[in-house]
């Protein structure tokens, strides 16, 4: 299982929430009628958010949503998941995704709402199979947040980007897991079961100006990633990241860093 680091999950939350301001007019108000049951205006929606961590997508999320709600927080790192407060009618669960289909089958005949937030790119494709299936079997909705799509535009451009870039994907794929492939595998599962799949580009648009102790950590654990993948780019990756720090405390670079969010719902029964 990935750890995430508390402090990471802190650090993102002013980047993640300028990108999904890019939903508020598309996806949300799709999922939001389609949550409304008008013969019970009322009802509780039961929202299960994946990976919960420290519980950024419930809290942009659940002011967006006027509806009564009841949220499950999965996790398997029970730290992270209390890292932060919550509501206190907000249930948290110390599992992993697997757990995802028992959960929806034991939910008492309520609507329910699969979510999750920076979390797909991270699971193997196996997992990402079963929580898609799971969503599938039980004809639930399904709101996939930001998750990276492995495009990265830096301006001014460099000759290696597109190397460095390369190398930092391909470790992303390591032990299987989904990558900068995700995104594609679930709109092409949940596509396949003849859901309804929209999705809406979500980026990260960062400079000098967007916290540069935030931007600085984000490239130097890229480069470090990539590296891994390819130890002989060591060299390569110092000379870039030199560069491209001094362009960051210079107030010249610009960050355009992919992300997706995914809405499905099945058909009406």
């Amino acid at each position: 299982m990935t750890i995430v680091d508390p402090d990471w999950l802190a650090a993102r939350v002013t980047a993640d929430n300028a990108a999904r301001a890019a939903t508020l007019p598309t996806l949300l108000p799709r999922l939001i009628d389609y949550l409304i049951d008008p013969d019970v205006p009322d009802a509780t929606v039961q929202i299960i958010d994946l990976g919960a961590g420290s519980g950024a997508n419930q809290r942009w999320l659940a002011p967006r949503l006027p509806i009564p709600q009841r949220w499950l927080h999965v996790d398997h790192n029970p730290v992270i998941s209390r890292s932060q407060p919550l509501p206190a009618e907000t249930v948290i669960i110390d599992a992993s995704v697997e757990a995802l289909d028992q959960l929806l089958a034991s939910s008492n005949g309520r609507r329910q709402l699969v979510t999750c937030s920076a979390l797909l790119d991270v699971l193997t494709t196996e997992q990402i199979t079963a929580v898609c299936q799971a969503v599938i079997d039980n004809r639930v909705a399904a709101f996939f947040s930001l998750t990276v799509t492995g495009d990265l535009i830096l301006n001014p451009p460099h000759p290696h980007d597109q190397l460095l870039l390369t190398a930092f994907n391909d470790h992303q794929r390591r032990a299987s897991r989904a990558g900068p492939d995700a995104s594609a595998l679930t709109v092409d599962l949940l596509g396949a079961a003849e859901f309804a799949v929209r999705t809406q580009d979500t980026p990260w648009h960062l400079t000098a100006d967007s916290a540069p102790a935030f931007v600085d950590q984000l490239l130097t654990e890229r480069l470090a990633s990539a590296v891994a993948q390819d130890p002989a780019l060591a060299a390569t990756a110092a000379d870039w990241l030199d560069l491209r720090c001094a362009q960051l405390a210079a107030g010249v670079l610009r960050i355009e860093l992919g992300h997706c969010d995914i809405l499905g719902l099945p058909s009406r029964l």
